[in-house]
């Protein structure tokens, strides 16, 4: 009996092994089972509010095709990205899709040969040319030097007198060498106007349209005018006008005087010329010009170069010397003020 009792015990202890090893099993392969649970839940959550990977989600691929369809207008596309972001901040979540990097930029495809023929060509010619605009270039200094060497020989009376005619033969080289089409040199600035344009005025300062426009006059001036600030005063500008030889006036030299007043640019400025006046049917003696942009038609947009290119063109156009009609119950009058009241003589005054 003793015995049998033993063999029965040593076969429950066995069953019993048997049974634990079997729940261990189960509970090892019910905690996979968790875990792998846990993290497809983890994924699947990850896929919808995103933030867990690079890719969109399935959220953030709706809203990307509803904003890239071109049936929606953009104002509605930016509406509903408005609503996306504002949902963003409140939930968390990420709905707009992300934004896309920018592709390196490709590298260049090597030229063909016969693009690189067409360049080398192209180069070789641009060499020729400059060869020869060098060559023109250099022969003129040659032509004003041999004219100093003649009038050197001869007295200084007449080396004085043909100083100024071996200085006008360089403007006639510049005009047959100007092939290669250079822009204009800007004029040379005076002190006075370097002095001013050195100053950094802020847009709010009432010299500030006036330093503009300076600015851009001296850099690019028109043919035939010229422009510096008279002593201190920035608001007081002189402009020469050298007339053109294809002109009556061909040879002379006027010079107007330009006042800005406080006002400017609501006002026009006040500009007449000053003496010697030149004789012409819109020009009183006194210097006053009969021009409509100085009175009614003058508009803040316009500049005081404008103004002078308009003068300047009006003597350009001249067909003969004459005095305005009424210059003789006018010509007393003190110029430049204000033409609010003119009559005008003409549509073209």
């Amino acid at each position: 009996m003793q015995r049998q009792s033993a063999a029965e015990e040593s076969f429950v202890h066995e069953e019993c092994d048997k049974v634990a090893c079997v729940d261990e099993r189960r509970c090892i392969d019910f905690s996979e089972c968790a875990i792998k649970q846990k993290s497809s839940f983890v994924t699947t959550a990850v896929s919808i509010r995103g933030g867990g990977s690079s890719e969109p989600n399935t959220v953030q691929t709706i809203v990307k095709s509803i904003l890239s369809s071109s049936a929606l207008p953009e104002p509605i596309k930016n509406f509903i990205a408005m609503i996306c972001q504002l949902l963003e901040s409140i939930t968390g979540f990420h709905i707009l899709p992300p934004l896309e990097k920018k592709s390196k930029a490709k590298k260049s495809k090597p030229k063909s040969k016969e693009v690189l023929v067409e360049e080398v060509r192209v180069s070789a010619k641009k060499k020729r040319t400059r060869k020869k605009d060098e060559k023109i270039v250099e022969t003129a200094p040659v032509k004003k030097k041999k004219k100093k060497t003649a009038s050197s020989s001869s007295s200084s009376s007449d080396s004085t007198e043909e100083a100024p005619a071996a200085e006008e033969v360089v403007p006639h080289q510049s005009k047959s060498t100007a092939t290669n089409t250079k822009p204009t040199k800007p004029a040379k600035k005076d002190a006075a106007s370097q002095k001013f344009l050195a100053n950094n005025l802020k847009s709010s300062n009432p010299n500030y349209r006036i330093q503009r426009e300076l600015k851009e006059f001296l850099k690019s001036p028109p043919p035939g005018l010229s422009v510096k600030i008279s002593g201190k005063n920035v608001r007081l500008w002189v402009i020469t006008l050298s007339m053109p030889d294809n002109s009556i006036y061909a040879g002379d030299k006027y010079k107007l005087r330009v006042q800005f007043p406080n006002d400017y640019p609501t006002s026009p400025p006040s500009v007449y010329f000053l003496p010697p006046t030149p004789r012409h049917e819109h020009v009183y003696t006194n210097g006053d010009i009969c021009l409509s942009l100085l009175g009614k038609d003058w508009r803040p947009i316009m500049t005081a170069q404008s103004i002078a290119q308009a003068i300047f063109s009006i003597l350009c156009g001249a067909q003969r010397k004459s005095l305005p009609m009424d210059n003789a119950r006018h010509a007393g009058n003190k110029p430049g003020q204000k033409q609010d009241d003119w009559v005008y003589h003409d549509d073209n005054c």
